[in-house]
C-alpha cells in the first residue's frame, strides 16, 4: 500500500526515448528581476492575497489542502494521478471511486478531489462547470480540491475561478519544469488559512532561490506557452496521425492510447526497445498506455513512435 507504483515505475525504469515524462523539456529560469513570486500569482489569477498560499509543489499543495478540510470521507474520480488515488486511504479516509466528477456523491462533511485537466486522460472542466460544482459543495457543506498542474497548456483564461470551498494547487512543475521548484495552493480564504498553518508546522519551503525562478518563469508565461506547444502541437499531430484513437485534449503534453491487451507487458515491451512509456493500470486506465509529448523534440518523438507502431499489440 505505501508506495507510489508510477514513481517507482519512472524512477527505476530507463529508456533511450523518454515518453514517460508527463512534462516539457527542461526550462532555464531568466535572469532578469520579476515582482515577488506572491504579486505575480495575484495578479495572474486576478484574487486577494489571503486566499493564496505557497507552497513547495502541487502535490504538497493537495496534502495540506485534504488535511486542512480534515474531510470525514473523500470521492476520487477514475482514471486518475496515483498520488490523488491513494491519498485519502493513506491518512484513513474512506473513499469511493467514480468514473465522473457529475456521479460523485457530494454530501456534507466530504471532499471531491480531482485533476483538471485530468491525469491521464486530458478531460477538462470549464469554469462554468467548476462554479456548478463548486455551488454543490458549498450548499452541501463540502469541498473540492482540484490539481490544475496542467491546467496552462489548455487555457489562458486564468481569471474568475470560484474560491468558495474550493481548493486549487499548481506549481511550476509541469508547464515550467525547470530544476527549481515553487508550488501555490488558491481558494477559500479559510482553508488557504489553514493551509499556511499546516505548511509552516511541516516545511517552511520554496527557499527564496525556488520562489524568484518560479516568479521569473511565470512572468513570460506567454513565452513559455509558445516554446512548449513547438514541441508538444508536432508531437500531438504525429501521434494522432499514428494513433487516431488515442485520448486526448488539444496542446496537453500528455495522452492516453487504448491498446487492447495487457498494458503492463506492453510497456515492458517497448521499454525493451528503448521507449519508455508508463501502464495505464497505475491511474486505474488499464489496456492503454500514457504516452508523454512534451520531453521529447518532434524529430525524436518521430522515431520513439515507429518504435511504437513496431512493438504494440496485434489484433
Amino acid at each position: 500500500m505505501y508506495e507510489i507504483e508510477m514513481f517507482k515505475w519512472i524512477r527505476e525504469k530507463n529508456g533511450v526515448y523518454d515518453l514517460a515524462s508527463s512534462g516539457v523539456l527542461k526550462l532555464e529560469a531568466p535572469q532578469a528581476e520579476a515582482p515577488p513570486l506572491e504579486e505575480v500569482l495575484i495578479e495572474l489569477y486576478d484574487i486577494p492575497r489571503q486566499n493564496l498560499a505557497i507552497v513547495s509543489g502541487a502535490q504538497e499543495g493537495n496534502f495540506l489542502a485534504f488535511l486542512a478540510v480534515k474531510p470525514e470521507y473523500a470521492v476520487i474520480t477514475v482514471p486518475e494521478y496515483e498520488p490523488i488515488i491513494k491519498l485519502p486511504s493513506s491518512l484513513g479516509v474512506r473513499h469511493v471511486k467514480v468514473w465522473d466528477v457529475w456521479e460523485a456523491p457530494i454530501k456534507p462533511g466530504g471532499v471531491l478531489i480531482f485533476s483538471n485537466p485530468n491525469n491521464p486522460t486530458g478531460r477538462y472542466l470549464e469554469k462554468r462547470e467548476l462554479a456548478e460544482l463548486a455551488d454543490e459543495a458549498r450548499r452541501k457543506g463540502a469541498y473540492l480540491i482540484i490539481d490544475i498542474i496542467f491546467s496552462d497548456f489548455v487555457t489562458d483564461d486564468l481569471r474568475g475561478f470560484p474560491l468558495e470551498n474550493v481548493a486549487y494547487s499548481h506549481s511550476t512543475d509541469k508547464f515550467y519544469t525547470h530544476d527549481l521548484r515553487a508550488g501555490w495552493v488558491f481558494g477559500d480564504e479559510e482553508i488557504v488559512r489553514r493551509v499556511k498553518y499546516l505548511k509552516d508546522l511541516a516545511n517552511p519551503g520554496p527557499r527564496e532561490a525556488e520562489r524568484k525562478a518560479a516568479a521569473a518563469l511565470l512572468s513570460r508565461r506567454a513565452e513559455v506557452k509558445r516554446r512548449n506547444l513547438s514541441i508538444i502541437k508536432p508531437n500531438a499531430t504525429a501521434l494522432l496521425t499514428r494513433f487516431p484513437n488515442a485520448l486526448y485534449k488539444p496542446h496537453m503534453p500528455i495522452a492516453l492510447i487504448p491498446t487492447g491487451c495487457n498494458d503492463a507487458k506492453l510497456a515492458e515491451r517497448l521499454l525493451a526497445m528503448g521507449v519508455k512509456t508508463v501502464p495505464g493500470r497505475l491511474f486505474q486506465a488499464p489496456y492503454s498506455i500514457r504516452v508523454g509529448l512534451g520531453v521529447e523534440e518532434p524529430p525524436r518523438f518521430r522515431e520513439a513512435l515507429e518504435i511504437l507502431a513496431q512493438g504494440w499489440c496485434r489484433a
